[in-house]
């Protein structure tokens, strides 16, 4: 980043997340991108994997929602949690009524990942949502290369042999019997959330349905 953005992030207002035209009025979005946010409506994504369990996305990965997004993953724009984790619990009603009793199992960064951004966003996130059911963290990411220019043959290979159960938090959920709702940032081809309801199913816990912030 420009030493001149370093030094106009210290001394003017924080600037909108999504249209960056506007100051920030609250969690990180000016009221325009705050209410564009409010309109979207979740809506069922179509992961191109077969097997990967059903996923509802609070909006399409597009305009403000992408912009967002991408702040707050690449520039740790931690204050945006608060609206994502509102637009995840708008995804997690539609499914909740159907899976009573689940809990939420967010898919972990890597280890450098998490070192990049300095927080697990998807965690975040997921305590940010309103009146959440408990969160398990019992997923563990091993090293993978970017998924970006992977087929979904490819990020298949890759989600599964990175995606790991924590053995003794996977066996404790396992023995509640209580199902798993997992939580992603984004779903494109859902290799991801395959190979983790597969590492969870490995470990005894049932994942019958996703949520994720935007579908792309």
């Amino acid at each position: 980043m420009p030493i001149t953005d370093d030094a106009r992030d210290l001394f003017l207002p924080a600037a909108c997340a999504s249209c960056r035209s506007a100051s920030a009025a609250g969690f990180g979005l000016c009221p325009d991108c705050a209410a564009d946010l409010a309109a979207l409506r979740p809506l069922l994504a179509a992961p191109a994997v077969r097997g990967a369990p059903p996923v509802v996305a609070a909006g399409p990965y597009a305009g403000t929602l992408a912009e967002a997004l991408n702040e707050y993953k690449e520039r740790s724009r931690r204050e945006l949690a608060p609206a994502l984790g509102a637009l995840l619990g708008r995804a997690l009603a539609v499914v909740a009524a159907e899976v009573p009793g689940a809990v939420l199992v967010p898919v972990p960064p890597t280890r450098a990942a998490r070192r990049a951004r300095g927080f697990d966003h998807v965690a975040a996130a997921c305590a940010a949502v309103p009146g959440r059911p408990p969160v398990h963290a019992c997923l563990r990411a091993l090293p993978r290369p970017d998924s970006v220019g992977l087929t979904p043959r490819g990020r298949l290979a890759a989600a599964t042999a990175s995606l790991r159960a924590r053995p003794r938090a996977a066996a404790a959920l396992a023995a509640t019997g209580a199902p798993a709702i997992l939580v992603d940032d984004v779903v494109t081809t859902g290799a991801t959330l395959h190979a983790a309801a597969r590492a969870l199913a490995g470990a005894g816990v049932a994942v019958p349905a996703a949520v994720c912030v935007a579908a792309a």
